[in-house]
This record gives structure tokens, sequence and C-alpha cells, in this order.
């Protein structure tokens, strides 16, 4: 698994002061900003990356969220920005692509 930066704020990767979503599309690509283990108010976890099998799994808990998400946005090439917890930094993983499957939001990693 290839990562591309270490230690990036979210402000730099979403070049804009306080940006809330966990999204933002620039340039004709699509940005993920992810907090990895994140857990719902139902205690599923939303987010993880499988680093032996390099993919990521995104928005598992909700999945017709994701549906509609991947089938709106699914043209934007992706760039996956991820983090382990609320304070600390970014670390970009390369995509070769993503997609939607039973998981939810799938990604394959470089």
């Amino acid at each position: 698994m290839k990562i591309l930066q270490r230690g990036l704020k979210k402000e730099e990767i979403a070049q804009a002061k306080r940006y809330m979503r966990w999204y933002r599309v620039i340039d004709n690509e699509m940005r993920l900003f992810v907090n990895l283990g994140l857990v719902t108010d139902k205690g599923e976890i939303a987010n993880t990356i499988d680093y032996k099998n390099d993919k990521a799994y995104l928005c598992m808990a909700d999945l017709e969220y994701s549906k509609k998400f991947y089938n709106k946005n699914k043209h934007y090439k992706v760039r996956l920005y991820a983090k382990t917890d609320a304070s600390s930094l970014y670390n970009e993983y390369e995509v070769k692509g993503w997609y939607l499957s039973e998981k939810g939001l799938e990604l394959d990693l470089a």
C-alpha cells in the first residue's frame, strides 16, 4: 500500500478553512476525508482500511447512503485522505479505483 503524503491538515487538502464535510470535489477529483475506526451511534465501524489486501471500506454502516453517494459521484477520480482519530493529521493513500460493494464504498489501494 502506497502512502503518497503524510501529516496533512484538512484545511490544506480541502483548500478551505473550517471545511466540515467528509468529501470535496476539486478539479474534477473527489477528495475523501476519512476517520478510520469511526464508530456510529449504533456501535458499527463506518470506515476501515484492510492493509493486508490493499482495500479501504467506507460508509459501511449505511449502505443506502453509500449507494446514493456512489451513483452521484462515480465519474470522479478519488483521492483518499485518512487519519486514525479526531486529533491526528491525514495521510494520503494512492487509489487505483473505487466501486460500490455489499460492504459499502470499496477502494482499491496501490
